[in-house]
């Protein structure tokens, strides 16, 4: 079933709550690597992202730069209702615009929901390599578009 979701661009009132919500959903994912300190996340302008809306909240966000999809998130009570898939194909949309034929991510190798899920939505395994910060294993994933 797909969430009744509106898609839409960020605006400066949603700086503040985008990052509480990635610091959030980041501190729940990824945790176990950075404990007992919150999860380290860049500090993002997300006016540039787009947002996942149901009724009036936001339940999910994807920040693409170039050809790059740099972050995408979604609420763990929003997952398997079609958000991440509409937030990633509007980034890919949006990389293809720009004259780009391939998007590319990185996720953390751990993540296996997340590996799981772009690999459903056609993304292979471009390669692996550790973090160039914190070592952990990451992927990087392409997609043709």
């Amino acid at each position: 079933m797909t969430a009744d979701i509106v898609i839409r661009h960020a605006n400066p009132d949603d700086q503040n709550v985008v990052r509480a919500l990635v610091q959030t959903i980041a501190d729940e994912t990824f945790g176990q690597l950075f404990a007992p300190s919150p999860v380290p996340i860049d500090d993002e302008d997300w006016t540039l992202s787009w947002l996942a809306i149901s009724d009036t909240t936001i339940v999910g966000v994807v920040l693409t730069d170039n050809e790059w999809i740099s972050d995408l998130w979604v609420i763990d009570t929003s997952r398997g209702l079609g958000v991440g898939k509409k937030l990633l194909r509007r980034a890919e949309a949006e990389i293809a615009s720009r004259g780009h034929h391939a998007c590319r991510l990185r996720v953390v190798k751990s993540n296996d929901r997340a590996v799981q899920f772009y690999l459903r939505q056609d993304w292979k395994i471009a390669r692996e390599f550790p973090h160039e910060k914190f070592h952990h294993p990451m992927l990087e994933m392409i997609k043709s578009v």
